[in-house]
């Protein structure tokens, strides 16, 4: 039998275990069926590629194509988008039967074992069988997919996972404004080139020769993604009416630290394991004239803007705290009215024509001293998050609260990397004087 058509074949087959029946969003589900048919027709174009195929191999591919359709079909009347409480519901339940192993449960809510410590699992690695579990689908020859029966840790139904990214991204104020980047591997390598990379030349004759041009060789930049883990504690007795305020719980303590800790990497992250704009390499600095942040006078900000060619500042924007605002807006001038306008006037929440976006993290007007940041200007679209999916969970009992107070613990753990790029073109720190 051809091994191409076997291979595809084995493919639909996954397609099909993997329709799902329910979802994030509208936006969710509208991709997923624009993303699936275009698999399909790119299987439908490889199968009909393969010149030594059999009429009935090909037959049978166009059939399960039919047969995968029709399901989909099925399942495009009736996916709902999750509400929250649904979502809540379903993610309390997947703790308590993570916490029990109950797996039946953890297989009808699609989590699925997570036993490599490199490389996750995902749902398509494994199928439930009843009476025996999870059992594996795949394995490659010499890799073991590890040990099912000592198995404490899942990764939760990745449907899921994007609505908790988007809660998560309420509690963070970069997430929706730095460039995002799905990673299949630990790591990948960015191509990071200055502006005019392509060097172009006019034609001026007929039968001009071409004059050989040799363009700005970009440098390739690596991104690296790496665990973060938290523990989530609680007491209360696993009983089906706390499901919802055990998920909302998790959820909700969960996107609030992720959120900070994404903001922290992004700004203020000093090689823990990830550098941020405030302590990258080769940014530009703007020092007011005076060591006083209180003498921070407007065209301080306009003197700083102006260290990025125009080009650059076009979705530049300032980042600062909310403190350091605050004096912003009551600077006045010399009638008394005040330089920045407020939310509400013609520009809004704007200095100098540029947005602002306000940071808890970033430094507070009264602990600034001399030779100080006390905002960034810059353009959020070149800091890089590497965004590895699968969010997992673990029970974790053995702790010393566990045994003398009876606190519970859920690890979780998800995989990111952070990447400022061309920090000398894009930064700009807006300091205080030394002296």
């Amino acid at each position: 039998m051809n091994e191409v058509i076997l291979g595809l074949q084995k493919k639909l087959g996954e397609m099909k275990a993997l329709v799902p029946t329910e979802a994030a969003s509208p936006e969710q589900i509208k991709k997923y069926f624009n993303d699936t048919e275009e698999v399909i027709e790119g299987i439908l174009k490889a199968a009909c590629d393969q010149e030594d195929a059999l009429t009935t191999e090909l037959e049978g591919v166009k059939q399960t194509v039919k047969e995968l359709r029709g399901l989909l079909k099925k399942n495009d009347t009736i996916i709902e988008p999750l509400s929250m409480r649904d979502l809540y519901y379903q993610m309390g339940k997947a703790m308590v039967a993570a916490w029990n192993r109950d797996e039946k449960t953890l297989a009808e809510l699609k989590f699925c074992p997570n036993v490599r410590s490199e490389k996750w699992n995902n749902p398509k690695d494994f199928n439930w069988v009843p009476e025996k579990g999870f059992v594996p689908s795949k394995a490659a020859l010499g890799e073991p997919i590890g040990n099912l029966t000592t198995n404490d840790q899942y990764l939760i139904n990745p449907i899921y996972e994007e609505t908790i990214m988007q809660e998560a991204a309420k509690k963070s104020v970069m997430m929706n404004l730095v460039t995002n980047r799905p990673m299949k591997n630990a790591s990948i390598f960015i191509p990071e080139r200055d502006r005019g990379g392509v060097e172009l030349k006019w034609l001026t004759s007929y039968g001009q020769k071409i004059e050989a041009t040799k363009p700005n060789t970009p440098t390739r930049t690596e991104l690296k993604a790496y665990t973060l883990a938290g523990f989530i504690p609680w007491f209360d007795e696993f009983e089906e009416d706390v499901y919802v305020d055990l998920g909302k719980m998790f959820i909700e303590d969960m996107t609030e630290a992720y959120g900070q800790e994404f903001d922290k990497q992004c700004l203020i992250a000093n090689n823990a394991p990830f550098t941020g704009a405030l302590n990258a390499s080769k940014v530009k600095t703007h020092a007011i004239k005076d060591a006083d942040v209180a003498k921070l006078t407007w065209t301080d900000f306009r003197d700083a803007e102006l260290k990025i060619a125009k080009e650059e500042r076009i979705e530049c924007k300032w980042f600062m705290n909310e403190t350091v605002l605050n004096h912003v807006v009551n600077i006045k001038d010399d009638n008394g009215n005040p330089i920045w306008r407020k939310p509400g006037d013609n520009m809004p929440g704007k200095i100098d024509g540029y947005e602002v976006v306000e940071s808890s993290i970033l430094p507070q007007f009264a602990d600034i001293e001399a030779n100080s940041p006390i905002a960034i200007f810059m353009n959020p679209k070149k800091i890089l998050h590497g965004n590895r999916k699968g969010i997992e969970i673990k029970r974790f009992d053995e702790t010393t609260e566990s045994l003398e107070y009876g606190e519970l613990f859920l690890r979780f753990r998800k995989r990111d990397g952070f990447l400022v790029t061309r920090a000398n073109a894009n930064i700009v720190i807006l300091k205080t004087a030394n002296t």
